[in-house]
């Protein structure tokens, strides 16, 4: 799976802002292991690729936004598995400006590189306290 994306996890951060904001729900599962877990921001628990395709089909077809996120740490615990935390935030709309979207909510991503390829297993998503919007809205 050769692409323009940067190596590493922040290349695989950059892949789904970009599947998102172009609503391909299958690009951005694709960026997932098979048996990967995804829990969103309000709590439910999306477990395997097939349905966070399915999820994320039906979310970009009733809301189209935007979304941006960036890692504010990775590590490394072996070659083949990283535990990255991110800030991101989506935008309504689906406006070609992902600067629109604030950074409103902290992930930890467990990601697993896979012949040469970093994969996501594990996504955690939930809204920033007003601590966390203080510290990392700058």
């Amino acid at each position: 799976m050769k692409n323009s994306y940067g190596s590493g996890p922040q290349g695989v951060l950059d892949q789904l802002c970009d599947a998102w904001n172009a609503a391909d729900s299958s690009a951005y599962a694709r960026l997932f292991t098979e048996d990967a877990t995804y829990v969103i921001w309000r709590g439910d628990v999306i477990t395997g690729r097939s349905e966070i395709q399915r999820v994320h089909h039906d979310l970009f077809t009733r809301s189209p936004t935007t979304m941006r996120a960036r890692a504010l740490e990775t590590r490394l615990l072996d070659d083949h598995i990283a535990v990255v935390l991110t800030i991101g935030g989506t935008s309504i709309g689906g406006t070609s400006d992902e600067g629109d979207a604030s950074y409103d909510k902290l992930q930890t991503v467990v990601m697993v590189r896979r012949d040469a390829v970093w994969m996501v297993a594990a996504f955690h998503n939930t809204a920033m306290s007003n601590r966390s919007k203080q510290l990392y809205q700058g």
